[in-house]
């Protein structure tokens, strides 16, 4: 601790001014000297003889961001298409077909974290009404280093080094292309783009090709088949390979460059038929193609040359090749059924199942050896030295749920768990670390964590700010502890926990489904009891030890021995027969904002928002029927924010979802409308039910965390200017600001850890470069005193 800070002139002139009512705070006669300016401020403030607000911030900036199985990590068990760059990361093409959300994202394998590019954030990538528009089916570099993409509803382009502001889309708004899904993108020598794909009920399909010198597509029809292969031509130019996949039994059609003009290959003996899948020519012109056997029925894999002649190569071993890719001169890749091959130039070798799936739709393979593959169930990389497979899914790369519980935000790092559910048999938690996903669950494949419990899913969970160790509980299981990855038990107490909360004490809190209000003593659960459904369970900022909890019919502050209660029978402008309480923010000072409905289904047409002040007693309730200023007609408090914001979301009729979220400063409203229904929208509130809503205060703002029903997590970040000597970062500068000047001037290591938000700078009052008791004179002017 530092010596005791110099008092200014203008301090002790404002000590004598109000000596009287010192004396009387101190119970003798004032003595100015040895008097530390921290107690003066508090003394002063404690008596009103300093001004309780002032200087508030004005001008907020809002930003919203989302995390969503089609946004994060892999973006979804289906993946149709992979590119391995330069410098070996995969691009892969991933989406979830429920939500048609999804696009492309790259593995940056040495950080462990991935690049997401999704129309969950881009809308150039396409609506999520529009089936297909987020599944990549190839992905195919030019030399100017743009990624091409086959969608189900056009041609994507994107170049990586210039990031989602270079997306593209063609499609039938705005090129020749007439609908249908692009199956196929191939690079022509001459740098033209050829894309084909096959008829849907959106439309036609056919061959385009696109002319990056005039930046036009043309339309070639749709009498071809749907896989594209480009051979170059004996002597220049090249030709366009246009044939079925394996299996089926059609003519070929081959494009001239030179000439521009087709020529048909019937299907007879010694005649080229089907091609493997795209990207099957090699760097010496070797086609990899099915050849006709004398039968004029069957084929086998083979190789053609350029100048028309076959090679002859082994099929490989267990029959038709579903899928292949050129690795190298006379090298490639092949899925057999589940089995993944390569050919080497004379054999092939059996690399293995990459995901015991038969819906396998890419490969690939970088520099070093290893190899890539993709499909239904994700991707994954063969180690070419140990040979073994490492998958890659939803479940141990990404936020892997729509419909998260709960969700705890750590207020100084910033990092999250969320109670997470994948589908039947898979789930647990997830934790973001700011940059990457870990999941908890069954699934995980060695990047994550086990889930050791018998469910797929949590109810709630917590990270305790005392000693970061996270509690949850997993569905009907009772309360676990993780420390590390050390799991432990906290017997007894409730089942089934709505919410977690560790008071100013450090004691642990649980709220019950049904009559369960409890603490944890470090050996048991104390229960304090609470009337009806548990719902909401929040720590008072200023009461040391207590907490508020609400559980539909009753609304408890308590610290366990101190207690005060309000049911909905202790207001006589509800009705206790149908009425309840359906939220509950908790502010400073002993003042708590409850959600209600109003005689609900008994000649009400409307709710109620009551501030309640438990310090008193006393309650005011505003409500919809009395025209108040708050949108729709029923209202649930989630926060109160350090700006002194309650935010609340609303709807318009009873159990209708068509409502938002909106704040209410005491006397300005602001609101986000959600989309009517949930329909999906970019940017704003994703959905109107919210399971939960934490605060977490950084510098200049706060940002709130949601969990959006089927909208997975939301989060909306409000920035406002940070004004002279707000030393608890709220916006404004007030008493709540005393306690922290006080520190910053005491111990400026303890002020920073205290307040990891917030820049210690805000108290140089005086801009001379320090915090120190030169800045206490301006700190009491800007408190108005």
């Amino acid at each position: 601790m530092q010596e005791p800070v110099a008092r200014s002139t203008h301090l002790n002139g404002l000590l004598r001014s109000r000596r009287p009512a010192l004396n009387v705070e101190c119970g003798h006669d004032f003595e100015e000297t040895n008097v530390t300016p921290q107690r003066i401020l508090r003394m002063l403030l404690g008596l009103g003889l300093v001004g309780a607000a002032a200087n508030a911030a004005r001008g907020q900036d809002y930003a919203w961001r989302y995390y969503r199985p089609g946004n994060t990590g892999i973006q979804g068990d289906y993946c149709d298409a992979l590119w391995i760059g330069p410098d070996d990361d995969p691009w892969i093409g991933g989406y979830v077909p429920a939500f048609e959300e999804g696009g492309i994202a790259k593995f940056v394998q040495s950080e462990n974290r991935w690049v997401n590019v999704s129309n969950v954030d881009y809308p150039e990538i396409g609506h999520p009404n529009d089936t297909g528009t987020t599944r990549a089916r190839d992905i195919t570099p030019d030399a100017q280093g743009n990624l091409w993409m086959g969608t189900g509803r056009g041609v994507l382009k994107l170049n990586p080094d210039l990031g989602p502001a270079s997306l593209k889309r063609y499609g039938a708004d705005n090129s020749p292309w007439p609908g249908g899904w692009v199956t196929n993108i191939e690079l022509a020598p001459d740098g033209t783009i050829w894309a084909s794909g096959y008829a849907t009920a959106w439309g036609g399909g056919g061959l385009m090709r696109f002319s990056p010198s005039t930046g036009t597509w043309t339309y070639l029809g749709s009498a071809r088949p749907e896989v594209l292969a480009i051979q170059p031509k004996p002597g220049g130019g090249y030709y366009v390979w246009a044939a079925d996949s394996p299996g089926t039994i059609g003519t070929t059609s081959r494009y001239d460059s030179t000439t521009q003009s087709w020529t048909t290959f019937p299907s007879t003996s010694g005649n080229p038929r089907n091609l493997p899948g795209n990207k099957c020519v090699d760097a010496d012109g070797n086609m990899w193609i099915y050849r006709v056997l004398a039968d004029n029925f069957n084929t086998v894999l083979d190789c053609r040359r350029p100048d028309g002649t076959w090679i002859g190569v082994s099929p490989p071993p267990g029959g038709t090749a579903e899928v292949l890719r050129v690795t190298g001169p006379m090298q490639a890749l092949a899925v057999v059924g589940s089995q993944v091959w390569r050919f080497n130039g004379a054999s092939w070798a059996n690399l293995g199942d990459w995901g015991n799936t038969f819906w396998t739709y890419d490969l690939g393979m970088d520099s070093t050896g290893a190899v890539w593959a993709c499909g239904v169930g994700g991707a994954a990389k063969r180690d070419p030295v140990t040979g073994q497979w490492q998958r890659y899914r939803v479940t141990n790369t990404s936020q892997f749920d729509s419909f998260n519980n709960d969700l705890t935000v750590n207020q100084a790092s910033g990092e999250m768990w969320a109670c997470a559910n994948a589908g039947t048999g898979a789930g647990g938690m997830v934790h973001f670390d700011g940059a990457r996903w870990v999941g908890y669950n069954q699934l995980t494949y060695g990047l994550g964590f086990p889930w050791p419990f018998p469910t797929d899913n949590s109810q709630a969970i917590y990270q305790r700010p005392a000693t970061g160790a996270v509690v949850v509980n997993p569905m009907f299981n009772g309360t676990l502890q993780l420390a590390g990855t050390n799991w432990s038990s906290l017997p007894g107490g409730s089942g089934d926990v709505v919410q977690y909360v560790e008071d100013s004490t450090g004691r642990l809190w649980q709220l019950g489904e049904y009559f369960h209000l409890s603490y944890w003593t470090g050996s048991a659960w104390n229960n304090v009891g609470i009337a009806a459904w548990g719902s909401q369970l929040r720590v008072d900022p200023d009461r040391p030890g207590t907490i508020w909890a609400h559980a539909g019919y009753e609304v408890v502050r308590t610290d366990g021995t101190y207690r005060f209660s309000r049911t909905t029978d202790d207001f006589p402008e509800l009705t206790s027969q149908s009425d309840t309480i359906w939220g509950m923010a908790v502010g400073r000072n002993g003042v708590a904002w409850l959600g209600c409905s109003v005689f609900l289904g008994a000649g009400g047409s409307g709710g109620g928002l009551i501030r309640l002040d438990a310090n008193t007693g006393g309650y005011t309730m505003m409500k919809y029927e009395d025209g108040w200023p708050l949108p729709g007609a029923y209202v649930t408090p989630w926060v109160v924010t350090p700006d002194g914001r309650v935010w609340m979301t609303y709807v318009s009729t009873y159990q209708y979802f068509d409502g938002g979220l909106c704040w209410y400063d005491g006397t300005n409203v602001g609101t986000f409308p959600g989309p009517v229904d949930g329909a999906p929208q970019w940017g704003g509130l994703p959905h109107t039910q919210i399971n939960d809503m934490e605060v977490r205060i950084i510098p200049g703002g706060y940002e709130l965390w949601m969990s959006c029903l089927s909208r997975g997590i939301a989060v909306l970040t409000v920035q406002y200017p940070v004004p002279t000597g707000d030393m608890n970062c709220d916006g404004s500068v007030d008493g709540f600001d005393v306690d922290p000047f006080v520190l910053a001037l005491s111990d400026p290591a303890g002020y920073a850890a205290q307040y990891p938000a917030c820049d210690i700078a805000n108290g140089d009052v005086n801009a001379d470069g320090s915090v120190n008791g030169f800045d206490v004179d301006g700190f009491v002017d800007l408190l108005g005193g």
